[in-house]
Formats: C-alpha cells, sequence, structure tokens
C-alpha cells in the first residue's frame, strides 16, 4: 500500500521531506490478522487460526520480509516479542521495537512533517485492530483481552520509539474516521480532509 511506502520514505530518507502525510486506512501500527480474520468473526475462527499459525511463522523469514511486502506489517501478537520478529520485521524497525538500534536519525526524519493525519474507517474488516490506523494496539493480554490499546497508551507512544509522542506534544497529529469499510469513504469526506489540511 502507498501509505506503507511513504512511511518507509520518512523513516529512511525523508528529504526532500514530507510535509503533511494522511493515512487513510493505513496498517500504521500493522495487522494482527489476516483480512476478514478479527476475533469477533467466528465462522472463520478455525480457519483464520490455521493461517496464521502456518503463515505468521513464515512471515518473519528473511527472505519473506523483502520480497512478500504484505509480510512486513503483519504484527502476530503472539510472536510480537520473538526473536524472529524483533530481528526481521521492518515494521518492528520503524516502530522502534528492535532492540539495540538507535532511532535517533529516524526520529529527525519524523520529525521534519509538519502535519500527520490518521483516518480510521470506523467497521473496517480488512485491517485488525482497526484502531492500529491510529496507533491503537493489541493488548498484552492478547487473546483472553482485545480491546485494543489507545495510541496514547501504546508501548511506541509512552517511550516515543520512533517520534510519535513527540509529533503529539508538537501538535502534529491530527486524528479522522469516516463510517464505513477499508477505505470506503466517499469524495466528500476526502475533499474535507485535503480542504483541512492540506492548505
Amino acid at each position: 500500500p502507498l501509505v506503507q511506502i511513504i512511511r518507509g520514505y520518512i523513516a529512511a530518507y525523508n528529504d526532500p521531506p514530507v510535509r503533511n502525510f494522511l493515512s487513510i486506512c493505513g496498517i500504521n501500527a500493522g495487522v494482527a490478522a489476516f483480512p476478514h480474520c478479527a476475533p469477533s468473526t467466528p465462522v472463520l475462527g478455525s480457519i483464520c487460526e490455521a493461517l496464521t499459525e502456518v503463515l505468521g511463522k513464515l512471515a518473519y523469514n528473511p527472505i519473506v520480509q523483502d520480497i512478500l511486502f504484505q509480510a512486513n506489517y503483519f504484527r502476530d501478537p503472539t510472536r510480537r516479542n520473538s526473536s524472529e520478529y524483533l530481528s526481521h520485521s521492518r515494521l518492528a524497525l520503524w516502530n522502534g521495537e528492535r532492540p539495540g538500534v538507535d532511532m535517533s536519525a529516524r526520529k529527525a526524519r519524523w520529525a521534519k512533517v509538519e502535519r500527520f493525519v490518521w483516518v480510521e474507517g470506523s467497521r473496517d474488516s480488512m485491517v485488525w485492530p482497526r484502531q492500529g490506523e491510529q496507533w491503537g494496539d493489541v493488548p498484552s493480554g492478547y487473546p483472553k483481552q482485545l480491546s485494543p490499546v489507545p495510541y496514547n497508551e501504546t508501548r511506541w507512544y509512552t517511550e516515543d520509539t520512533f517520534g510519535l509522542q513527540t509529533a503529539g506534544k508538537a501538535g502534529k497529529n491530527f486524528f479522522e474516521s469516516f463510517d464505513g469499510d477499508h477505505i470506503r469513504f466517499t469524495s466528500a469526506e476526502l475533499q474535507g480532509w485535503l480542504k483541512k489540511y492540506f492548505k
């Protein structure tokens, strides 16, 4: 997805700098389930569990991370503390989860952006948890607990692992939503966001 490409550009280069970043249904905090496989979808439950078990192990293979873009944003809640995820996931690197990595240059690049607009689809069935579009996270008590952690209580915010908190304190984070499924916003909604944030 284009949002992840721009996010990667900001993290790795941001020169020339992105001034305003509009993320609509962006998988910013990653996805913890395959599309339509949220825990609230019991009909597909056993199929989804099997997919996650088999493909989840492969997702953090360095070769898979290099050739399969979708693997970059899969954040399996049962493996997010594993050495495979932390060592090989591009998302772990971008989010400042990888141990021993100096994030100062990445934070400086993130700080060059003047405005971030995080737009969530309130009925998104492709991204779970959908709150991850606005930096929410799967709770540590998963799978017994399913209510997402609000963005300002996540580790990447409280520890400012890549600059999200710094941006928030500088008044650079803006949050919008629309009533619909994944990227099913209207032209009027898009025009409204563009007029509001891209003056």
